[in-house]
């Protein structure tokens, strides 16, 4: 399933199977909540409605790859989408930080 809706305050979680590389640190992270597919090695979502936000979260901070991303209200949430460093004008100078 590629998204799937909790029910908690809008948030979906979603696994991408092409990242996942089945370390189950997240099914350590929250256990009875992130589980491998026995078929495919994939981490997917068990007990979804019984997960609290925290489980969610530290399932998806567990993971090596990012593999897990949790949005929102449409918007992602975790995890952050940082802003480029480079070619940004520094205030100070006036120049770019290349």
């Amino acid at each position: 399933m590629p998204g799937s809706e909790s029910g908690k305050q809008g948030v979906v979680v979603r696994i991408d199977p092409r990242r996942c590389i089945a370390n189950a640190k997240c099914t350590t992270a929250a256990p009875g909540i992130y589980v491998l597919d026995e078929e495919t090695g994939v981490a997917v979502l068990e007990n979804e409605a019984d997960a609290t936000l925290q489980q969610l979260f530290a399932g998806a901070r567990a993971c090596p790859t990012q593999a897990i991303t949790i949005e929102q209200f449409g918007r992602r949430v975790f995890p952050q989408i940082l802003t480029p460093m480079f070619g940004v004008d520094d205030p100070d100078t006036g120049s770019g930080s290349n």
